[in-house]
């Protein structure tokens, strides 16, 4: 009933009179304050308690998808690792042997020349 109430309040005139009705009595009268406290904490626990459950479903997909994913890579990995090595070493062995490669050059940036001062009103 609370979410019927509540859902659309601020779209609808008449849910939102019949939601200030709801407040006014509970300010009024202290077993329709301790009634409605009640219902909207049931409410708010349920809610929490979906959210929580939709939090861990989401959680143990994720896991699933995650160990699936390293399963794949590895596999991969294994597949790849003696290709990958014999053509490293075939890379870095001509590499090393060539005299007209040569190392790249450190970057040097330049100090800046000018410092501005704040202007400032107070000077």
């Amino acid at each position: 009933m609370l979410k019927v109430l509540v859902n659309g309040a601020e779209k609808t005139p008449g849910k939102l009179l019949a939601l200030c009705l709801v407040v006014y009595l509970a300010t009024i009268s202290f077993a329709v304050a301790l009634v409605v406290g009640l219902v909207a904490a049931s409410w708010l626990q349920r809610a929490m308690m979906k959210k929580a459950k939709a939090i861990e479903a989401a959680q143990a997909d994720a896991e699933a998808a995650r160990i699936e994913t390293e399963k794949l890579a590895a596999a991969a990995r294994a597949a790849d690792a003696g290709n990958a090595h014999t053509a490293a070493v075939a890379h870095a062995t001509a590499a090393a042997n060539d005299p007209a490669v040569r190392p790249a050059p450190i970057k040097q940036y330049a100090k800046s020349a000018v410092v501005v001062p704040f202007k400032t009103a107070t000077q």
